[in-house]
C-alpha cells in the first residue's frame, strides 16, 4: 500500500504526491496569541493557501525528512531572497524550527532580527525543545542480508566489541530473508548476548522480517534456532500477543518450554537536550512521541495504538519529535489509518513546521488534524 514511501529519492514521492492525491489546505499550523490583530493592521499576512504548500516548501519538508538539513536550510533561505515581498510567515516558522531542532542558534538568531525587520514584529526566540543531536559515541550497527559468510562473522565480532561500550545498538534484518538454521542460530545468539548486556537493540526492518519468518513457520521451514529467532524478534518489537501465540506452537513442535516475554529494553531517548523534556508515553487524552520518528520506531507508534485503543480521543504530542525520517512515512500512516477507524478523533499537536509540512504533504491530515507550536 505504501511501497513508495520506501523509495530512496524524495523526487519520486513529490512525484507521486502530484498523481492523483486530493487536493487539501494546508494553510497555517502555528499559532499565534494576536494573528488576528496583526493581520488587520498590515503585519503578518496568515495565507490559507487552498490549492496546497508552495512547492519550495514542500521540497525543503521532504529533504528535511531525509536528513539532508543544510539543503532544506538552504531552499528555505533562497525562497525568502526570491520572493522579498512575500508576508506569509510559514517559511520563516519552518526554518526557525529547523534551526532549532539542529541546534544552530547563530543563524536562529540572524534570521530573528531579519524577521523583525520585515514584519515589525517581535520575533521567535530561542526555545529549543527537541534537538537533533550527534552521538558522542557512534552506534553499533550489524546488518544482515541474503548471505552470511566469513567477512560477515568477521563484522559480527567487531559489533559485539563494539556494543559493550554503546548506550544502545542497531540490528538490520531488512533485507534479510528468513535464513537457515545455521544462520538463525548466528542471529539469536547475537540477539541473546545483547540481552545478556542489557542493550536496548533498535531492530530496522524488524516488522518485515518477522512476517518472513512467519511465513517460513507456516511452511515448515523453521528449526529450532529460527521459531527462537522469530520469538526475539517479536518480542523486540513489543509484539505481546504474537509473541505468546508463537511460544505455544513452539512448545507443541519441541515438546520444550518456550522463553518468557520481557517488554524490550527502552532505547534512550534521542529527541532532547532539555531537562524538562516530557518522556515518551501518555496519559489521559495525550501521547508524547519522541525523538526522530524512523525505522526503529515500531515500538513507539505500538506503544501509541496501545494506548488508543480504549480512546475516543487522541492528541499525538509531538513536541520533542524532531524529524520524521522520509523512510518511516509508510508506517506511521498505516499507523495513523488503524487510529482513525472507529470514529476516533485524532490530532496531531505541538510539532515543529518541518514535521507538520512532511504530515500535511504526505496525506497525514486527512485522518488527522495538524496544529503546530503555540507561539506567543
Amino acid at each position: 500500500m505504501f511501497s513508495f514511501f520506501r523509495k530512496d529519492k524524495p523526487e519520486d514521492l513529490m512525484a507521486f504526491l502530484k498523481e492523483g492525491q486530493p487536493e487539501f489546505a494546508a494553510g497555517p499550523s502555528y499559532t499565534l496569541a494576536n494573528a488576528a490583530s496583526e493581520s488587520e493592521e498590515g503585519g503578518i499576512e496568515v495565507q490559507e493557501a487552498g490549492g496546497g504548500l508552495v512547492p519550495e516548501f514542500e521540497e525543503a519538508a521532504v529533504l528535511y525528512a531525509n536528513g539532508k538539513v543544510g539543503e532544506a536550510a538552504a531552499l528555505l533561505n533562497r525562497y525568502l531572497l526570491d520572493h522579498p515581498d512575500n508576508r506569509d510567515p510559514l517559511p520563516w516558522y519552518m526554518l526557525f524550527d529547523l534551526y532549532e531542532a539542529s541546534n544552530q542558534p547563530e543563524p536562529f538568531e540572524d534570521a530573528a532580527v531579519d524577521f523583525a525587520v520585515k514584519f515589525e514584529h517581535s520575533p521567535p526566540t530561542w526555545a529549543p525543545r527537541g534537538q537533533l543531536k550527534v552521538a558522542s559515541v557512534p552506534v553499533p550497527l550489524m546488518s544482515f542480508g541474503e548471505k552470511f559468510g566469513n567477512i560477515e562473522r568477521v563484522k559480527l565480532q567487531r559489533f559485539t566489541q563494539e556494543a559493550r561500550e554503546a548506550p544502545f545498538v542497531r540490528v538490520e534484518v531488512s533485507k534479510c530473508p528468513a535464513p537457515v538454521e545455521e544462520t538463525a542460530k548466528v542471529m539469536f545468539d547475537c540477539l541473546a548476548e545483547l540481552d545478556k548486556m542489557r542493550k536496548p537493540v533498535e531492530l530496522i526492518g524488524g516488522p518485515g522480517f518477522a512476517v518472513r519468518l512467519g511465513a517460513a513457520q507456516q511452511g515448515d521451514r523453521l528449526g529450532e534456532s529460527g521459531w527462537l529467532l522469530w520469538l526475539a524478534t517479536l518480542r523486540l518489537l513489543g509484539k505481546e500477543l504474537d509473541f505468546e501465540e508463537a511460544a505455544v506452537g513452539y512448545a507443541v513442535a519441541f515438546e520444550l518450554s518456550p522463553p518468557s516475554y520481557t517488554p524490550p529494553l527502552a532505547l534512550p531517548s534521542r529527541g532532547s537536550d532539555a531537562p524538562d523534556a516530557t518522556p515518551p508515553g501518555g496519559a489521559g487524552q495525550v501521547f508524547n512521541l519522541s525523538g526522530i520518528i524512523g525505522p526503529g520506531s515500531e515500538i513507539q507508534l505500538g506503544q501509541l495504538s496501545r494506548f488508543a485503543e480504549e480512546r475516543k480521543r487522541v492528541d499525538i504530542d509531538l513536541a520533542q519529535v524532531t524529524r520524521i525520517d522520509f523512510a518511516a512515512v509508510g508506517l506511521l500512516l498505516e499507523t495513523l489509518i488503524n487510529l482513525a477507524q472507529g470514529e476516533r478523533a485524532i490530532q496531531f499537536i505541538e510539532g515543529n513546521e518541518m514535521v507538520n509540512t512532511l504530515l500535511k504533504i504526505v496525506g497525514a491530515s486527512q485522518f488527522a488534524a495538524v496544529h503546530g507550536r503555540t507561539r506567543i
